[in-house]
């Protein structure tokens, strides 16, 4: 009986350390977005990945099939101070439209998403394809054009990739992220409801979906909503993020950590479809950067500008 006893103290106890599924992120700074035009050629960037030593690869998803590396140097509460384009690995005369891209430290490769081919391919840091892919489920030949494989995420402690398309497959009201393991073998499918969109009859580019996924250490993940109305006049476009926590299982939970709007107006020219997003450094009181980077669409018309943006995030438990 006292060995019955002692057994159902253990399980209860593994229980309740297993029943809380992830460790809560709570916003702590909201940096101001800031553009860099003399160090940053105009581009089209779409995702970003840290590659060490304050260099970052990021894919621009009109030019070239490879990456740009980027210095950022931040400042001690996690202001971008500078950043500088050093040059882009690659292949300039091609472009698989990518979207994003992740670091696999083991191989010292990177992973590039693109939604012209729907697949996930590796490649060195010369910017020279290996050959090598993650295995994509059938389900994703259905993309819409344009809406197909946008978020891409990876992370070394639980071992796994990460990506979903930008919009939900036709037929179907929810995306599908799917995991993968380091043999690029799809690992578990799970469902995700967006937000419903803020301008259900819109008129103009109308563009709603998860731009961006970040995969953290205790299984969860940093997902970006992003929903984008730019009107045939352009004046009054506008561009409104969500920043939610993910816990990627059978509850579906997530919870808003920040959300944020940039828009054309009279009094305001800050507009800013971010589509990248990663993991900066940690700060010395042990709180998160999160990097975002924006597509201006090669500075359209010189009105849109390539912007940067940091949030900064503690656990609260």
């Amino acid at each position: 009986m006292k060995r019955l006893v002692f057994l159902f103290i253990v399980l209860s106890v593994y229980v309740s350390l297993h029943a809380q599924t992830f460790s809560r992120l709570q916003l702590v700074a909201d940096h101001p977005q800031k553009s860099f035009p003399e160090s940053v050629p105009a581009g089209n960037f779409s995702g970003i990945t840290p590659i060490g030593r304050n260099l970052y690869a990021v894919v621009d998803d009109k030019r070239g099939d490879g990456f740009h590396v980027f210095r950022i140097i931040f400042d001690a509460d996690g202001r971008i101070l500078s950043v500088r384009n050093l040059g882009f690995k690659g292949d300039l005369l091609h472009s698989r439209d990518a979207e994003g891209i992740v670091y696999f430290p083991s191989q010292k490769t990177v992973f590039i998403s693109a939604e012209k081919d729907n697949q996930v391919l590796e490649y060195d840091l010369k910017g020279r394809p290996t050959q090598r892919e993650i295995i994509m489920p059938d389900i994703f030949k259905k993309a819409v054009p344009n809406r197909g494989l946008e978020a891409l995420a990876y992370n070394g402690q639980t071992h796994l990739f990460w990506t979903t398309t930008e919009s939900p497959l036709p037929g179907d009201s929810t995306l599908v992220l799917c995991s993968f393991d380091e043999d690029f073998q799809l690992v578990k499918k799970v469902e995700y409801v967006m937000d419903a969109p803020i301008a259900e009859e819109a008129e103009g580019n109308h563009v709603h979906g998860v731009s961006e996924m970040t995969a953290l250490d205790d299984g969860t993940l940093l997902v970006l909503e992003r929903e984008v109305l730019i009107p045939e006049e352009k004046f009054g476009a506008w561009a409104n993020c969500k920043l939610y926590q993910f816990v990627p299982d059978a509850n579906a939970q997530k919870h808003l950590i920040h959300d944020w709007k940039t828009d054309i107006s009279l009094f305001h020219q800050d507009f800013a479809n971010y589509e990248g997003m990663c993991l900066g450094p940690k700060l010395k009181d042990g709180f998160q950067v999160i990097i975002l980077v924006a597509d201006s669409q090669h500075r359209y018309m010189g009105v849109l500008s390539d912007w940067f943006k940091t949030l900064v995030v503690r656990n609260v438990g």
